[in-house]
């Protein structure tokens, strides 16, 4: 009967130590992660180049909702040149902290605003 116990208490403790390391190795006990990055989303923006400051290699230009978005590397640029922008909107719905990642020339236009 003493042999019995003691083979039940080892059994016992084997289970409870494999329960132990499962449940370890699953998300059950452990806190909710909060995910709190936010999703960037990339977009085109049409734009006419509307000045160039050659002394600080600036290019600014405006979008048809009037938005002015500026770039460095005037040396190919013209005014009245449409740029081609790809916007990152930071995961905002704000667009004053959008960012410019690629500017690209895309030919112009005669007498667009």
């Amino acid at each position: 009967m003493k042999n019995f116990i003691i083979t039940i208490i080892l059994l016992s403790a084997v289970f409870v130590t494999g329960l132990a390391g499962w449940l370890a190795s699953t998300n059950l006990l452990r806190p909710a992660k909060i995910e709190t990055k936010v999703e960037e989303t990339f977009y085109a923006l049409t734009t006419k180049v509307v000045m160039i400051d050659y002394t600080t290699d600036i290019v600014w230009c405006e979008d048809y909702n009037g938005n002015i978005w500026e770039f460095y590397g005037c040396e190919d640029w013209a005014i009245d040149d449409i740029a081609s922008l790809l916007m990152n909107d930071k995961g905002t719905e704000n667009i004053e902290d959008d960012e410019i990642m690629s500017a690209r020339y895309n030919g112009t236009f005669e007498g667009w605003r």
